[in-house]
C-alpha cells in the first residue's frame, strides 16, 4: 500500500511565483552580462553571448527596463509597498531570540522551538532587505554610469565603485537566498516547490519556519511556541 504523502500548505500564489521568476531571470541576466562586461568571464563565454557589443546593449537595455518596471510597480502599489518595506526593515528584540533558538534547531532533529509572528522569518527578512538595498544601489549607480556626462568624472568613479561593491554584496546575499530556497538545509526541506513548483511547502517545514503564519493558514495549533511568544511580549 502506497504511503500517504506528507501534508503540505500553500505558500505562494501563481502570480507571486511568476513575479519571482521574472525578477530572478532579470537579475541573473544582468549579473551574467555584467560579469562579461567586466571581463570576469572567459572570452569564449562572452562570445557565446553574442560578443561584447551585444552584451553591453543587453545589459544597458535590460537594466533600464528593470529599473523602470520596479519604479512603476512601486508607484502603482505605493501604500502596500511602503507597509511591506516597513515590516521588512523593522527589527525587534524577539528577532534575535528567534535567531538564537533557530540556530539550536538547525540540525532539524529536535522539536522546533524558534517562534516568530511574521509571514517571513527574521533571517529571511534581513537577507531580503539586504538584497533590495544592494539592488537599489546597483540600479542607481548603473543609471548614473549610463546617463552621467563624460565631464563628470567624479560621478563616474563613485558610481563604478558603488556598482562593483554593491554587486559583490548582492551576490553573497543571493547565494544565501538560493541556498535556503533550494531546500538543501535540513530546516528548509521541500521548500523549493514554494517558488519553482506548485507553490506549496511541507507542513512540518512551514511550522518550523513560519509558525504563526502556518497556524493562521491551516489551523495548526501554535503549541509551545505560542506560549513562549506570549510570555515574551
Amino acid at each position: 500500500m502506497k504511503e500517504a504523502a506528507p501534508p503540505r500548505v500553500l505558500r505562494h500564489t501563481l502570480a507571486a511565483r511568476l513575479g519571482h521568476g521574472a525578477a530572478a531571470f532579470s537579475v541573473a541576466l544582468l549579473l551574467l552580462t555584467g560579469y562579461a562586461l567586466a571581463e570576469a568571464l572567459s572570452p569564449r563565454v562572452t562570445g557565446w553571448l553574442g560578443g561584447h557589443a551585444v552584451v553591453s546593449g543587453v545589459h544597458d537595455a535590460w537594466g533600464l527596463g528593470f529599473a523602470v518596471a520596479a519604479v512603476a510597480l512601486l508607484a502603482v502599489r505605493w501604500r502596500a509597498s511602503c507597509r511591506w518595506l516597513g515590516r521588512l526593515c523593522r527589527v525587534r528584540r524577539q528577532d534575535f531570540i528567534w535567531l538564537r533558538d533557530f540556530l539550536h534547531d538547525f540540525s532539524g532533529v529536535r522539536e522546533p522551538r524558534a517562534w516568530h509572528a511574521g509571514r517571513l522569518d527574521p533571517l529571511q527578512r534581513w537577507v531580503l532587505a539586504l538584497v533590495l538595498v544592494m539592488l537599489s544601489v546597483v540600479t542607481v549607480s548603473g543609471i548614473c554610469l549610463y546617463l552621467a556626462p563624460s565631464e563628470w568624472r567624479w560621478v563616474f568613479v563613485v558610481a563604478v565603485r558603488a556598482h562593483i561593491y554593491a554587486n559583490e554584496v548582492l551576490l553573497a546575499a543571493l547565494a544565501v537566498h538560493v541556498l535556503a530556497g533550494l531546500g538543501i538545509l535540513p530546516t528548509h526541506r521541500g521548500i523549493w516547490r514554494s517558488m519553482f513548483g506548485d507553490g506549496t511547502v511541507p507542513l512540518a517545514t512551514a511550522q518550523r519556519l513560519w509558525p504563526a503564519w502556518t497556524a493562521e493558514q491551516s489551523g495548526v495549533p501554535r503549541g509551545e511556541g505560542a506560549d513562549r511568544q506570549r510570555g515574551q511580549t
